[in-house]
């Protein structure tokens, strides 16, 4: 549910819920693993636009929450995914987090303007152990808290010619999966992990070069702390842990170009270039240095045409291009790239009071056979096809 007030001409309040319930069953070359999840989440943010000793002041302020309760049970795998009656592992995941930010932007005059963003999360999770297997309740916790911040600058010289800058901390918690795979004990949280941080600088100018012709191209830069990478130990040969594996840089290109030769037709093209490297890592007690980040493209594109038919007809196709990738942290192995078809046809209409939109798309029409994505696994590399051929039917209602 997605919600707005207004509550003067110049103040108003956001509101965003949301809960979803998932059942999901995987086995892996170890367990086979049942889990439910029920994940509930809700988003407050008030905006306010004044001014301040004569200066346009924009301030906004949110407060979300976030939280997934998750049943796990988990038997061995007998092969070929068939379930053990033994239960290896029976657990309850309870977690919770919270952010609160605030963020401003003052306008300096009719092209200049400073925007300052502090935000403070709060991340815990509970784990409740049922089984306790030979009398060790494997039950604990682990909480992760930080404040990043964001500093930017926008300068717009014409109306069609806009730079931009940004400066933002950043910072990224154990996922549940990396924390659930405990190397000291079938259950339990794995203890060692901690959340990888990193700082980062984007540039950019953006504006029209010609009539009808748009563009928008940034530059970025970012440093990594305490990545996370897979390992397995000799006890345990079948089970993906996960530890603090090492430090990464990242920088690269981001290019936006819009043409619209007409008003009814949009065409779009989007480039991005990554290098995304490690400072070092180790793998298997092997360091590496300078090595390429696994399942991370150089290169990707994205050519989208959209044309309205008249009527409330809509039609549009797109190509979606990705180029190789390496597997692992030590470059061993890469799979190549792909390019996928896609496209969709739709309809917007209209009441009194309301309005809604109903829209039939469809993805990788030459139902490509590709690998969408890559596991570095120790013992070997997991290789994870791409969907083929897909079909979807969408409808929207705004009241």
């Amino acid at each position: 549910m997605v919600s707005e007030w207004r509550l003067t001409d110049n103040q108003s309040l956001m509101f965003t819920g949301y809960f979803r319930h998932t059942q999901w069953q995987e086995a892996v070359p170890s367990t086979v693993q049942y889990r439910t999840y029920d994940t509930p989440g809700a988003l407050l943010q008030y905006n306010i636009r004044g001014v301040i000793g004569g200066l346009t002041n924009e301030f906004s302020a949110g407060l979300d929450f976030d939280g997934q309760n998750i049943d796990e049970v988990r038997r061995p795998n007998l092969g070929y995914g068939q379930a053990g009656a033994e239960v290896v592992s029976d657990e309850k995941i309870q977690q919770r987090a919270w952010g609160l930010w605030f963020q401003d932007r003052l306008i300096l005059g009719h092209d200049l303007s400073l925007v300052l963003g502090l935000r403070r999360d709060d991340i815990s999770n509970e784990l409740q152990d049922n089984l306790a297997a030979g009398d060790v309740d494997l039950s604990g916790d682990a909480s992760f808290a930080r404040t990043t911040t964001r500093v930017g600058a926008a300068w717009n010289p014409r109306v069609d010619l806009g730079f931009y800058a940004n400066w933002s901390t950043g910072f990224l918690p154990p996922a549940t999966e990396e924390l659930a795979n405990n190397p000291e004990n079938p259950g339990g949280f794995n203890r060692d992990l901690v959340a990888a941080t990193s700082s980062g600088i984007e540039v950019g100018v953006r504006g029209s070069l010609v009539p009808r012709l748009e563009y928008d191209v940034a530059a970025f830069y970012l440093g990594t702390e305490d990545d996370f990478g897979r390992y397995r130990i000799p006890d345990r040969p079948l089970e993906t842990f996960y530890r603090n594996a090492g430090d990464s840089t990242r920088f690269g290109l981001e290019t936006l170009l819009g043409w619209f030769p007409v008003d009814s037709l949009a065409v779009r093209l989007a480039y991005t270039y990554s290098h995304f490297t490690y400072d070092q890592v180790s793998v298997d007690s092997v360091t590496y240095h300078d090595t390429w980040l696994p399942n991370a493209p150089k290169n990707q594109a994205y050519l989208d045409l959209a044309g309205e038919l008249g009527r409330g007809v809509f039609a549009g196709a797109a190509v979606d291009w990705v180029s190789s990738w390496y597997v692992d942290a030590a470059n061993t192995a890469s799979v190549a790239g792909y390019s996928l078809l896609n496209a969709r046809l739709g309809y917007r209409f209209h009441g009194a009071t309301w309005s809604g939109e109903i829209m039939l798309s469809g993805l990788n029409l030459t139902d490509e056979q590709y690998i969408a994505f890559t596991e570095p696994d120790p013992d070997g590399n997991s290789y994870q096809p791409g969907p083929g051929r897909q079909g979807f039917l969408g409808v929207i209602l705004s009241f």
